[in-house]
């Protein structure tokens, strides 16, 4: 019984060691932008996009960002991101996210990874 306990003890350790990481990208974007998350030694990203205030009329991409000089390769777009959107997906080694096209509205995002 108390090895039992122990190796849940020692399963529920690991676990905290291996926390979630929280990446703020933007608070309040209105520009055009894009910001590159380093994703190392996570298997797992979940981008959150949402509207702070006004009507967003541009879109969010999220892309994966290969090694070396590949093009980004896209894994999701969402067009005006007035309600919450959630990405879940490879983390790979970085992701990109960019906003295009927003001339209204304000924009937040953060990633989350696992």
């Amino acid at each position: 019984m108390k090895k039992l306990i122990l190796a849940l003890c020692l399963l529920l350790a690991a676990g905290v060691a291996s926390a979630d990481k929280v990446v703020p990208i933007w608070a309040a974007q209105t520009a055009p932008a894009q910001t590159v998350v380093d994703t190392s030694g996570y298997q797992t990203a979940q981008v959150t996009i949402w509207a702070v205030s006004g009507s967003p009329d541009g879109t969010v991409t999220i892309y994966l960002v290969p090694p070396g000089n590949a093009p980004l390769m896209a894994l999701t777009s969402y067009a005006t991101p007035s309600a919450v959107k959630t990405f879940r997906g490879p983390a790979g080694t970085r992701l990109a996210v960019a906003l295009t096209g927003n001339t209204t509205g304000v924009v937040a995002a953060y990633v989350v990874l696992k």
